[in-house]
C-alpha cells in the first residue's frame, strides 16, 4: 500500500515538473477538464524573475509567452467578489485565468477563458488538482485598478 502512495505522489510531482522548465518555479497550474490532457501554467524563473506562460496539450507546448520588463502580465483583483484575474492579449485573442476564493483560506476554484476580440469563445473549469501559490509577487505583473462602482465599460484583458 505504501508503494502505491509513493507512486501516486511521484506521478503528481512528475506531471507538475513537466509544466515548467528546470529553472522555473510553478506559481499557478490549471489542469483543464476534458478528454485531452491540457494544462495552463504560469512559472517564475528563479534567476531572472521573469514569468513564463505555457499552454500545453497532451504534454506538447502550443503557446509560450514570456512576461518581463517589456511585456507584463496583468492582474485584476475584485475584492468584493473574492476573485483574482490574471490575463494577457496575444494578437486578437485574450487569455484569462480566474481564481475564485472560497470561504476558507486555502479554498479556491479556477477557470480559464479565451476571448476573441471582446467576446468569450471558450470557458473551461480547472480540475480540482490545479494549483496556485498563496503569494504571487513579481515586478513583471501589472496590477490593474478596478472600481466596480464606476459605470464605464470595463474589458479585461
Amino acid at each position: 500500500m505504501k508503494i502505491y502512495y509513493l507512486l501516486l505522489i511521484g506521478m503528481f510531482f512528475s506531471l507538475n515538473a513537466l509544466a515548467c522548465e528546470q529553472d522555473d518555479m510553478e506559481i499557478i497550474s490549471c489542469s483543464l477538464v476534458g478528454e485531452t490532457p491540457r494544462n495552463v501554467s504560469f512559472c517564475l524563473n528563479k534567476k531572472s524573475q521573469e514569468i513564463n506562460y505555457y499552454f500545453k496539450r497532451a504534454g506538447k507546448t502550443e503557446l509560450n509567452v514570456l512576461f518581463n520588463s517589456k511585456r507584463k502580465l496583468e492582474r485584476l483583483t475584485d475584492k468584493a467578489m473574492g476573485v483574482t484575474y490574471l490575463g494577457f492579449s496575444q494578437g486578437q485573442y485574450g487569455y484569462m485565468l480566474s481564481i475564485i476564493n472560497g470561504t476558507e483560506s486555502e479554498e479556491y476554484s479556477m477557470s480559464f477563458d479565451i476571448k476573441k476580440g471582446n467576446k468569450t469563445i471558450q470557458t473551461t473549469e480547472c480540475s480540482s488538482n490545479s494549483y496556485r501559490s498563496n503569494n504571487i509577487i513579481s515586478k513583471y505583473i501589472d496590477d490593474i485598478p478596478y472600481n466596480p462602482l464606476k459605470n464605464e465599460e470595463f474589458i479585461f484583458p
